[in-house]
């Protein structure tokens, strides 16, 4: 093997590596620590204007149950969750990339 073709296979190589890691895992958990049932559940990027689908479904989260998720977007997303009375929270721009779990509080919501 020639010198030039060693060095193509490690740059090649390289380039390869380098785009595993510009990649990021968008998974998260919501974890219900509010003290209350979440009952809708909304997130997205921060690029859209609409929150779409409740995340939930049919289903709800009660307090202290936790549920997983993938975003399908990296980078800034919007999360908004409703509780059963009816109240709101809003977090906005949160870097999907380096969260990994949402959290519903007393006060609101947490990206951790």
């Amino acid at each position: 093997m020639t010198l030039r073709r060693i060095l193509f296979a490690a740059l090649l190589c390289m380039g390869f590596a380098g785009a595993a890691n510009a990649q990021c895992d968008t998974s998260f958990t919501l974890i219900n620590r509010s003290g209350a049932t979440v009952q809708e559940f909304y997130f997205g990027s921060s690029a859209q204007r609409e929150w779409g689908v409740d995340q939930l479904g049919t289903n709800v989260l009660v307090n202290g149950q936790s549920m997983r998720f993938r975003a399908r977007n990296a980078g800034a997303n919007d999360f908004k969750i409703v509780w059963a009375n009816g109240d709101t929270a809003e977090l906005m721009r949160i870097d999907i990339c380096v969260t990994s779990e949402i959290v519903a509080t007393r006060r609101g919501i947490e990206a951790r």
